[in-house]
């Protein structure tokens, strides 16, 4: 096995899941080094994503954030509701395997459930203004990962900050005449979105408004020119937005699973359709995030058990992914002393016996 062509061993570790993986660093030095290239943590990713969507049994894989461990009832999980501002901490939204998680609006979080490493980023330096609303997606123009943090300006703006990964700073990026409706910015077509009130008292039309993260730009998403839609639930203080096939949607939690509007082309008005309530619904994998209290670098997992339902409940939840990407980009993971349990062991995997040998440190 020590003989493989880099080739040919990519092509097997690839395929596998994350945990098998992190256990093959322990082989040698050699494949420790090889997993942890960022080349090979990309294309374990490229597959793990084209995985899932050729997945004819998963509709959507999604991670949420538990209320309550172990069980899945309606209302154990968060929700951006009018219940938001309760809970301990907020799930802002996940990308390539990453997980941005707010305690109490004062401390933010990046983790990778599934290499069990989390990070601290720099708090915001914003006044006490109350409620927040945020955003975390990928910037593939520069490679990095960008944290968007909205608070309220008065009685009709929403002054927005943006942290990049690779900084780990804050600054301004521009303020709208909007107040936030809808507390989690949903990734969608590189852009985040919010539902979105006009600013002044007099001024209650309800907006979609995007953030495209690569290019910092904000645009209102038209909404769905429609009797039905008008007569249903546009203009309702519980819209919300959410994702089905990789599409932007928008519905009433109260309604679910029925007048589901999902935007076939994205920014076209005219691609706005309703999703028919009796057409099949594949199963929805929930990853059930933990709330980080007790967390133990590499060793307690974050997720309690995954949840597999036939339900419409998640589409407001992030895609989630498991994925290699750690949050800490600016430094390399510090190795641990290896030693080498046998002789025979070494023998084994090609490695000479006289060299001490890696052990396992997942």
């Amino acid at each position: 096995m020590g003989e493989l062509l880099p080739e040919i061993l990519e092509q097997i570790l690839v395929r596998l899941d994350v945990r098998d993986i992190i256990r093959c660093k322990s082989v040698c030095k050699a494949w420790e080094s090889f997993i942890s290239d960022p080349d090979f943590v990309k294309a374990h990713l490229k597959h793990s994503y084209n995985n899932d969507r050729n997945d004819n049994e998963i509709g959507e894989r999604r991670i949420v954030m538990a209320r309550y461990p172990y069980r899945y009832r309606v209302r154990q999980y968060e929700v951006d509701d009018r219940f938001f501002d309760y809970h301990y901490c907020h799930l802002i939204g996940s990308s390539n395997g990453l997980v941005c998680i707010s305690i109490l609006n004062t401390e933010i979080l990046l983790a990778n459930p599934s290499i069990r490493e989390v990070k601290k980023l720099q708090r915001p330096q914003i006044p006490h203004v109350g409620s927040l609303c945020w955003g975390f997606g990928y910037d593939s123009s520069v490679d990095d990962y960008k944290v968007i943090l909205g608070f309220r300006k008065g009685d009709d703006l929403t002054c927005f900050h943006v942290l990049t990964l690779k900084s780990n700073e804050w600054k301004v990026i521009g303020e709208v005449n909007y107040t936030f409706v809808s507390r989690i910015g949903i990734l969608c077509n590189g852009a985040l979105h919010w539902i979105m009130k006009g600013g002044s008292p007099q001024d209650d039309r309800k907006v979609i408004l995007s953030f495209h993260i690569s290019k910092e730009e904000f645009i209102e998403i038209p909404q769905p020119d429609d009797a039905r839609f008008e007569s249903l639930i546009a203009g309702h203080l519980a819209l919300r937005l959410g994702t089905i096939d990789e599409c932007l949607c928008i519905f009433l939690r109260s309604l679910l699973p029925h007048n589901i509007w999902i935007m076939k082309k994205y920014n076209v008005k005219q691609s706005w359709e309703m999703v028919d309530h009796d057409c099949e619904i594949k199963n929805e994998a929930a990853h059930c995030m933990k709330e980080l209290k007790h967390y133990i670098p590499h060793k307690r997992p974050l997720c309690h058990k995954t949840w597999f339902c036939k339900t419409r409940d998640f589409i407001g939840a992030p895609i989630f992914v498991q994925s290699l990407v750690s949050p800490h980009v600016n430094r390399r993971p510090k190795r641990k002393r290896l030693v080498m349990t046998s002789t025979r062991s070494r023998r084994r995997f090609g490695g000479d016996p006289s060299v001490p040998g890696p052990v396992a440190r997942v």
